[in-house]
């Protein structure tokens, strides 16, 4: 009786149904287990890709920004204050003797030696530029010629002095102009030891901030670790901060000390020039300690760093997978990690845009 009804029952069409998916259950249940843990791992992994991108790219961004800015102090904005106090200063009229045209003040500086100017002014006056276009790869950011030979080299030497002392107004035009002391000579020497002492604290700023920023690979650190949850900042991302850590860059400053201003003695126009006045100032006295910043340039070691940050950084970092339902260490099994390769470059075969011929066009690319 029983057994007939149970035969019935599997005869049943809902029956036939029914005891397959019983027998399917624990396969949907183990399906479901595995897409999820399959999930867990991939959303690991995709984080701590993004970490690593983004770590790497702020990194470097500090980079990036450090060497732009001591590309533009190294002479466009010198060039662009210096000129613009110039044109607001009366042109320097020529003595009698010698007579011609009036020359304006930057003149002076710039056939000296004392600031450079770019490509797009005109060569012997230094006047008249006009703004690089943009998609330009050289401004030509050039000292008068002959006058700071030895500046003009990635590795600058001493420039030429009289007596011990770096000539920084020509004392040719000094002989033939009336760049009188006390009309003219002191307000514009005084402005031009302004702006270049200001270019000195910007540098400095520019150079304190870049070292707290990469110390240790502090920036790198720390955005890795605000973007994962499996690690301490001091021990997040080890592997990779060790490696980027040795691509840091230094810089030195080229600065002057003794200096000689050349002036005209003479009291201006229409009274007897008695020729060219040396008048001597020694930068430390005159600025409360400090000598006058002129640029700074990347040492030896640090060229070579950029040589290889143009090239790419190969950063590679293993991580942590979640505990999983089934009890598998797959980190033994399969050693996880993410990598990527970060790049700062500037558009120079020898990736180096911070002396001579600055060019402020550091840029940071991220490749898989």
């Amino acid at each position: 009786m029983c057994s007939g009804r149970m035969i019935n029952t599997l005869k049943n069409k809902r029956a036939q149904i029914l005891l397959p998916s019983v027998l399917l259950a624990p396969i949907f249940i183990l399906v479901i287990y595995l897409l999820f843990e399959t999930a867990k791992v991939s959303m690991t992994k995709i984080r701590q890709q993004f970490a690593l991108d983004n770590a790497a790219y702020s990194q470097m961004t500090s980079a990036s920004s450090y060497l732009n800015a001591v590309a533009m102090s190294n002479g466009p904005l010198a060039y662009r204050v210096v000129s613009y106090y110039a044109e607001k200063t009366p042109p320097l009229q020529p003595k009698e003797s010698v007579g011609g045209n009036p020359i304006m003040i930057f003149e002076m500086f710039y056939k000296a030696g004392a600031v450079p100017v770019i490509n797009t002014a005109d060569q012997e006056t230094g006047e008249n530029a006009k703004p690089p276009k943009p998609e330009s790869d050289d401004w030509g950011i050039k000292y008068y010629p002959n006058t700071r030979p030895s500046w003009e080299k990635e590795t600058p030497g001493n420039p030429p002095e009289e007596e011990g002392e770096v000539v920084m107004t020509s004392k040719d035009l000094a002989d033939k102009y009336h760049f009188s002391t006390h009309l003219i000579a002191v307000p514009v020497i005084v402005q031009y030891l302004s702006t270049y002492a200001q270019l000195g604290t910007i540098y400095d700023s520019q150079e304190y901030v870049y070292k707290e920023l990469t110390k240790n690979a502090k920036t790198f650190r720390e955005v890795y670790y605000a973007n994962v949850s499996d690690c301490k900042l001091s021990q997040c991302a080890s592997e990779s901060a060790r490696t980027i850590n040795r691509f840091t860059v230094q810089t030195k400053k080229m600065e002057l000390d003794k200096m000689r201003f050349y002036v005209s003695d003479s009291d201006g126009p229409g009274t007897p020039h008695g020729g060219a006045h040396p008048v001597s100032i020694g930068a430390v006295e005159t600025l409360n300690g400090s000598k006058l910043f002129q640029f700074a340039y990347l040492d030896p070691s640090s060229r070579g760093r950029l040589r290889n940050m143009g090239q790419g950084i190969l950063l590679k970092q293993r991580f942590k997978l979640p505990k999983n339902n089934f009890n598998i260490n797959l980190e033994n099994k399969y050693k996880p990690y993410v990598r990527t390769r970060v790049s700062v470059t500037c558009p120079r075969s020898n990736n180096n845009c911070v002396w001579p011929n600055p060019l402020p066009k550091y840029s940071v690319t991220l490749d898989p």
